[in-house]
């Protein structure tokens, strides 16, 4: 069992009460210069991003952003020109059919998970493509969709890479879909989103060895109840699938891959991070002293007040005001008032965690210096001020609420990848770099 370390200038005020840590945050610039930005409205077509891109960098400063809509992959030099675009819109090899994640070796080899071909299509570092690699016996799309893996990050022993598994309501709602359109399920039963797992990608079929299994936070009879297929066309029944057995506040599973193909997570609702070697063995713990609050009458009150605003009103992100911003999109009106009933009894039956995680985000960056994200003031509010701390304990510093985003990929040298929207909700991609001290 690991020693839980404290960095040098953070044990003054351990016994201060409340649940922030008052004066003990030392404060961080964020004035990052930037390198280079791609995308917008007076993008060149290689750049024109319909939606966010995923991204990445390799060991020379490349990023490398997918763009699902497009289906390719663009390539893009340290100075933000383009060097090649990887892929495109098919059936064969070498071309996407669903795309949904990918990651990038240091060397600039890259994998994309591609749902449609129910496989990983692996590429070289000169973009060219190598081999498909199958995610399962399975040979259709529903057997694909079953092993999604969208929170991926490359293994530098390579080639695999290590992932998290599928939330088991999503899972077991497309086995349902699956067995209504006849397809094959696949034999085998990988890991649910508490734990993570290396997908070796050598040969002509993933091969899956598992890492490590977060705590669970749900008791076993807190587990929806398996469903039927006459369950599919009630949208209360579905929502309960989707949603059920998941409290408000359950701590998720948060997580990145270290340089060294270690891992440092955190499982519950204490400022706790575990970091394990690459077989999940934790090593040590790593903290500060921040209590999560406790789950009082009024912030259960709040909190559902504050869902059944964003489902009314189609706002404030989320499942729920994505469900409400849904009538815009065109969806059946009829459909979206029996979903939007059925969200109204989810919000006010669904249960509560008996206290608030403190953590909300964790990743880290190229060198293994760990962005820690705490939960804001407001009970549904993710993004409070973000830590950053090094993997031995040593606290660095803090940047304040709205200071930074966690970037969406870190790279060597400093570099970092920001996604920023216009007002028409054109993305671009912005990059910076950062300063030694809190890469």
């Amino acid at each position: 069992m690991g020693k839980l370390l404290f960095g040098a200038g953070v044990l003054s005020g351990i016994f201060a009460a409340g649940h922030g840590l008052q004066g003990q945050d030392v404060p961080l610039a964020a004035d990052f210069p930037e390198v280079y930005r791609v995308g917008g409205f007076d993008a060149p077509e290689w750049a024109e991003f319909s939606t966010s891109p995923r991204v990445n960098f390799d060991g020379a400063g490349r990023l490398y952003a997918l763009d699902r809509s497009a289906g390719h992959v663009v390539v893009i030099d340290p100075s933000g020109s383009l060097v090649r675009i990887v892929g495109g819109p098919g059936e064969g090899p070498g071309e996407f059919n669903q795309p949904q994640a990918f990651v990038v070796w240091p060397d600039g080899r890259l994998a994309v998970s591609d749902i449609g071909h129910n496989a990983y299509q692996v590429f070289g570092p000169d973009g060219e493509f190598e081999r498909f690699v199958r995610m399962s016996s399975g040979s259709d799309l529903f057997s694909g969709m079953s092993n999604i893996r969208s929170d991926l990050r490359p293994d530098p022993a390579g080639p695999a890479v290590v992932a998290r598994g599928l939330p088991s309501q999503l899972d077991a709602l497309t086995g349902l879909f699956g067995e209504l359109t006849g397809a094959e399920a696949a034999d085998e039963e990988g890991v649910d989103d508490r734990g993570l797992e290396r997908l070796d990608l050598g040969s002509a079929e993933v091969v899956v060895e598992m890492i490590l299994e977060a705590w669970r936070p749900s008791a076993e009879s807190d587990e929806p109840e398996d469903l039927s297929l006459s369950d599919l066309g009630d949208p209360s029944s579905m929502l309960g699938m989707m949603l059920g057995g998941v409290r408000w506040f359950e701590p998720d599973l948060l997580w990145d891959l270290l340089p060294d193909g270690g891992i440092a997570y955190s499982d519950s609702s204490a400022y706790k991070i575990k970091v394990a070697d690459r077989t999940g063995r934790v090593t040590r713990t790593l903290g500060r002293p921040l209590v999560p609050e406790p789950v009082t009458r009024r912030i259960q009150s709040a909190m559902r007040d504050h869902e059944l605003q964003s489902l009314e009103e189609g706002s404030g992100g989320g499942f729920f005001g994505g469900l409400g911003a849904a009538e815009a999109e065109g969806v059946p009106s009829a459909f979206l008032d029996q979903m939007k009933e059925a969200a109204r009894e989810e919000i006010e039956n669904r249960e509560f965690f008996e206290e608030i995680p403190v953590l909300s985000a964790l990743r880290a960056t190229w060198d293994g210096t760990l962005w820690i994200q705490r939960r804001g003031d407001e009970p549904w509010d993710a993004s409070g001020p973000i830590d950053v701390m090094r993997a031995d304990g040593e606290y660095v510093g803090t940047f304040s609420v709205g200071a930074t985003e966690i970037p969406a990929a870190f790279g060597p040298d400093g570099l970092v990848a920001f996604i920023e929207l216009d007002e028409l909700d054109i993305p671009s991609i912005v990059v910076r770099r950062l300063p030694a001290a809190v890469r």
